[in-house]
Formats: structure tokens, C-alpha cells, sequence
């Protein structure tokens, strides 16, 4: 019992190690079953996007520097404009660097666009992608 107690006792205070990868990606504690897990995971919308929906997230670690590419599909025939900034994330799933500033896009109609972005530092080793809709 005593044991029992200590083993617990130690386990309580340990850091949480997020080592987790699903498709490239870090996953951390999100379940990732699937593409549309993963995007819904890691996409932060700021407020509703009318016709551009995010269709595939792909991630890569190069010198250290997490890469990732963000495809964007605009499904209307008019251009559409957004924005977006990445939130990075360290290894404890706290604030890795400042918040970037907003990065406008103009998407032509039914068209399908890639944001590329690389890490600011090796302490930035998760990320969320931040898309708003500037048509409102």
C-alpha cells in the first residue's frame, strides 16, 4: 500500500511530455484518427469562413524549425479575403513566442492556396492556425 501510494504520489508531479505525431504534425494529447481530426485540431477560426475551408495540413521538421503548409480552398467563384496568424506553442502546449500579426490573403475563386510557415525558434515545437474572414 505504501508503494502503491509513493508510485502515485511521484507520477503526480511529472511533466507532461508531448512526443505524439499524426501525419507529420505534432498531435500532443488530441486524439488524431484522420485528416479532418488533425485540421480541426490545429485550425482556430475567428469567426465563420464563408466558402474557404482548410483542406489539408501538412508538417515537417527541418534544423530543428517546425515547417508546416496550410491549404486553403476558396469553393465560391468570387475572390475572398482572409487573414491568419500561427500561434506557437512550446512543448508544454504554452506560448512559444508573441502573437503574430495578421497576414492578409486574396483567394481567387475556386481556387486552392498554401500558406508556408516555419517555427521562430527550436523552443516552438506546436502550433495553431488562426483564420478569419475579412469579407465581413
Amino acid at each position: 500500500l505504501i508503494a502503491t501510494i509513493t508510485i502515485a504520489g511521484c507520477a503526480g508531479g511529472s511533466k507532461v511530455v508531448r512526443s505524439e505525431y499524426a501525419y507529420g504534425c505534432p498531435a500532443g494529447a488530441d486524439k488524431i484518427y484522420s485528416k479532418e481530426d488533425l485540421i480541426k485540431a490545429k485550425v482556430e477560426p475567428a469567426g465563420s469562413l464563408h466558402n474557404i475551408e482548410v483542406v489539408d495540413l501538412r508538417c515537417a521538421t527541418r534544423a530543428g524549425l517546425l515547417r508546416i503548409d496550410v491549404d486553403l480552398r476558396n469553393e465560391s467563384r468570387e475572390e475572398r479575403r482572409v487573414a491568419y496568424r500561427l500561434r506557437w506553442l512550446d512543448k508544454d502546449g504554452m506560448r512559444a513566442w508573441d502573437d503574430e500579426s495578421w497576414k492578409p490573403l486574396l483567394i481567387n475563386g475556386n481556387t486552392l492556396y498554401t500558406v508556408t510557415a516555419s517555427s521562430p525558434s527550436q523552443d516552438a515545437t506546436d502550433f495553431r492556425v488562426v483564420i478569419m474572414d475579412q469579407d465581413k
